[in-house]
């Protein structure tokens, strides 16, 4: 795999407020294609987050921890396949 050195650095949107972690991803530009969303800020503002970094032409790491009996596992993808993810955890 031929990664673009932008694209394969991954920033860590840790953050509790969305206007923090859009500020950051405004400040580092086209710096840095890559973003991983985590639990927190997702289950806060579930597709906002997303729609506002691929309104930024971002890549999406989306880290969930899903363990759960198989099938929740796949009912719960099927519901994020919509969003385009890069990937999912």
């Amino acid at each position: 795999m031929n990664l673009n050195p932008k694209e394969s650095l991954i920033i860590s949107l840790d953050f509790s407020e969305i206007v923090d972690a859009l500020s950051l991803v405004d400040l580092l530009k086209d710096d840095v294609k890559f973003y991983k969303v985590g639990l927190q800020i997702f289950l806060e503002y579930n597709k906002k987050i997303l729609s506002e970094l691929k309104k930024r032409d971002k890549k999406i790491f989306l880290v969930l921890k899903l363990n759960d009996i198989p099938n929740t596992v796949v009912s719960a993808m099927r519901v994020l396949s919509k969003y385009s993810l890069e990937m999912v955890n």
